[in-house]
């Protein structure tokens, strides 16, 4: 499985089966499944949705609902929250977080 650290280092740690992010010393299991992708691409384009309820519904389908509010009750800072948005696409795609923020600080300047 694919762990990625959410905490200062930021670094991708490997492993087998499915992608985890550590948000402090605890490990969150991300659904990378393709049918997950899907559905999170379906949300990414619903125009009725609000950002913020875009965002949950992202997180819950990758994390699961409980570990959803487990992490909105962590009150994280905004760059942490925003970094943890990339984690989670990462951990699904297998890119690095650090490159798809990256391309889309790029793609906002443009």
């Amino acid at each position: 499985m694919r762990i990625i650290d959410t905490g200062i280092t930021k670094e991708i740690l490997n492993g087998d089966n499915h992608p985890q992010l550590k948000i402090g010393d605890k490990l969150y299991t991300v659904d990378d499944r393709q049918s997950t992708f899907e559905k999170i691409q379906e949300v990414q384009k619903d125009t009725n949705l609000k950002e913020n309820e875009k965002t949950s519904k992202i997180f819950q389908l990758a994390l699961g609902k409980n570990e959803t509010e487990e992490i909105q009750k962590m009150d994280l800072s905004v760059s942490n929250f925003i970094y943890l948005t990339y984690c989670i696409m990462g951990a699904i795609t297998g890119e690095d977080p650090k490159e798809l923020q990256k391309d889309a600080e790029k793609q906002r300047k443009n």
